[in-house]
């Protein structure tokens, strides 16, 4: 009896040694690394981790070499891109077998609508313009004939009104449409190069003089095109600038668009911060403080990106800083990430 008492003390033991050495408590389903500080290799990862680097373990390689971070996003946030995913990067130094070590976790980003999600709105969307956009088309046919057989002025005011509803209902329309034809299937990045600065100059050379006087382009460090179909890039920017030129008027507040990294682009601005109340939920449809809008833009911007294994990211929101969104797009095969450490 002992006896059996003593191997099971030991066995206790000897366990407790090994999980306070050279066991890592992995809390968390996000990708997770554990990386020395003096040598910048992963010493320890997952199994999050290595599912994401097509099931072979990255123990002894360095985290830029298995993913891209994005630097000088934002003062809070580090995008990363793994596994055909974007993450946003969270890290704490760890002491474990007797030195300093980094972990790193990929967080899955919150407020992103998934694929799932995305293909059910589309076919509600889908539902209701074919239900209702009909008995608007009846509506603004009756309102027409009665126009032209109206010589009543009282009855022509409200008329007036009825086709003016009316023709804002079929915009609502339109933009809802454009949302439900965007495909959710990725595409080849192979097939297509963009010039991000000639169409950021086309985009910003469609606002009125007063506007543009207020938005600065800074230059960019780099001049590498981005794989991305133009007209598509075209629209997520226009997107974007125009959400920046909403919130900050531009005869008050500046509007600013950077290339942080070779393959970003953000457009900040110091004016109205967005409201804390939706701004976890921006990229879903629907969010929003005007009275008259869908607020689908946002969401559009994103299923576009997404096509090209993109990302957007609201970078800052500071009332007491700026205002940021980074539109992200997977690195070229030469481009090296930089280093955490």
């Amino acid at each position: 009896m002992l006896v059996s008492i003593h191997l099971i003390m030991m066995f206790q033991i000897k366990n407790a040694i090994g999980n306070s050495v050279g066991m890592i408590p992995f809390n968390s389903a996000d990708p997770t690394f554990i990386i020395k500080m003096g040598s910048k290799k992963i010493c320890e990862v997952n199994d999050a981790a290595i599912a994401g680097h097509a099931n072979q373990n990255p123990i002894g390689k360095e985290l830029r070499e298995i993913a891209h971070i994005v630097p000088n996003a934002g003062p809070n946030i580090t995008p990363v891109y793994f596994d055909e995913e974007w993450f946003t990067l969270k890290q704490e130094t760890l002491l474990w077998e007797g030195s300093q070590h980094l972990k790193v976790r990929l967080e899955r980003r919150e407020g992103v609508p998934d694929f799932e999600v995305m293909q059910s709105l589309k076919n509600m969307i889908g539902f209701l313009l074919h239900r209702v956009r009909s008995p608007l088309t009846g509506i603004q046919g009756y309102a027409e004939l009665i126009e032209d057989n109206s010589d009543i002025e009282e009855s022509q005011k409200y008329l007036n009104k009825i086709t003016d509803g009316v023709d804002e209902l079929f915009e609502l329309l339109a933009d809802l449409d454009d949302l439900e034809k965007i495909s959710l299937d990725r595409i080849d990045l192979n097939n297509f190069s963009a010039d991000p600065a000639k169409i950021i100059s086309d985009v910003i050379s469609e606002y009125p003089a007063e506007i543009q006087k207020n938005i600065i382009l800074e230059e960019a460090e780099y001049s590498i095109p981005l794989q991305c179909n133009s007209g598509d890039m075209r629209r997520i920017l226009s997107f974007l600038i125009d959400n920046a030129v909403e919130y900050a008027p531009a005869d008050e507040q500046p509007i600013t668009i950077s290339q942080p990294s070779p393959n970003s682009i953000k457009i900040s601005h110091t004016g109205n911060p967005i409201p804390e109340s939706i701004s976890k939920q921006l990229f879903y449809p629907f969010v929003t403080t005007k009275a008259r809008k869908l607020g689908i833009g946002l969401t559009m911007a994103l299923l576009y990106a997404k096509r090209y294994y993109g990302s957007i990211f609201l970078t800052d929101n500071n009332p007491f800083r700026e205002t940021s969104f980074l539109f992200c797009l997977p690195p070229s095969k030469d481009y090296q990430s930089p280093s955490l450490l």
